[in-house]
């Protein structure tokens, strides 16, 4: 068993008031180890609990890890999906520019930035001034030339070098993955003005997903996903750090089918270190069949959800 970390009160009230919820195992890993998620009795977070520690974390990141394996994964599908994910750029970059008006003098900041694509578009399109940082360089370190206009720092996100408020600071992805998210969001007011907005994307535990799939859904990704939202409990958590929620999207920029397709696999018990060549055809099929109902995603909340927000006065 490896190196755990234990939470004695919520992540978001500060509440000691933990009730366990549901176990899960280790998903898109290849050990039986399972974890648990807890409830806050007080605003209702569901948060992982014990965590890995963080020093231990990267043992779930491993090479066979489809994220990091990317469009490769596919064999000979690989540049449908790449084509696929270059969309999801496209989407961020007209969602960014409907938060905010941006232009050359504008400031953006990307937490947990990975390979830096976004921001490459959102500089390409508007001439902004964009920073990204993670905790590691492996999403840049092999392409520094594609991304040399783009100001990227490996740093912990409450530690970071910020020359000036940003105007735009954006989380796709990220937030469910931060050990320490309240102090993340209130250095994130600290690097921002009245004016700045903040886009964050995560999973959305409300989801009829969640429901459906129970432990196998792929928004818990046991256990990097030190916490899950909902629109309420986000909420709270924006609000116990600094920000204000103007809008809350039932839906993302990510299709929610992949996740939904995902959880199907975890509970087949899926090898994922396989490639997942002889997995496009079905995948295309389940997403052609499913089509209808996720087409309601903007009624119907399918796994994803976005939200809006700015400093609190």
């Amino acid at each position: 068993m490896n190196k755990t970390d234990t939470i004695t009160k919520c992540l978001s009230c500060d509440s000691t008031h933990l009730k366990a919820f549901t176990t899960t195992k280790a998903q898109m890993h290849h050990n039986e180890e399972t974890f648990t998620f807890v409830k806050c009795n007080n605003c209702g977070l569901i948060m992982l609990n014990p965590r890995v520690a963080q020093e231990s974390l990267h043992e779930y990141y491993s090479d066979y890890y489809l994220p990091f394996r990317g469009p490769s994964a596919w064999g000979q599908y690989a540049p449908l999906v790449a084509k696929n994910l270059g969309k999801t750029d496209k989407k961020r970059v007209k969602i960014a520019k409907s938060a905010v008006s941006i232009d050359q003098n504008s400031t953006v900041l990307d937490v947990g930035c990975g390979k830096p694509t976004f921001l490459k578009k959102l500089q390409e399109a508007t001439g902004a001034r964009c920073k990204g940082i993670d905790f590691t360089d492996e999403g840049w370190k092999t392409e520094t030339d594609t991304y040399r206009n783009i100001d990227l720092e490996v740093a912990e996100f409450h530690q970071f070098s910020a020359s000036k408020p940003f105007d735009l600071i954006t989380m796709w992805h990220y937030l469910e993955h931060d050990y320490q998210p309240k102090a993340t969001l209130k250095r994130m007011k600290q690097v921002a003005h009245p004016e700045t907005r903040m886009l964050i994307e995560v999973p959305n535990f409300g989801s009829w997903t969640r429901k459906l799939q129970r432990q196998h859904w792929e928004g818990y990704h046991t256990p990097r996903h030190t916490a899950v939202y909902t629109p309420e409990t986000i909420t709270k958590l924006l609000e116990n750090s600094g920000w204000q929620v103007e809008k809350i999207k039932p839906y993302g920029t990510l299709d929610p089918y992949p996740l939904f397709w995902m959880g199907r696999q975890e509970k087949r018990g899926i090898d994922w270190s396989q490639s997942m060549e002889k997995k496009f055809v079905g995948f295309v099929a389940g997403m052609l069949l499913t089509a209808p109902i996720f087409m309601l995603k903007k009624w119907l909340p399918a796994g994803i959800m976005t939200i809006v927000a700015r400093p609190a006065l």
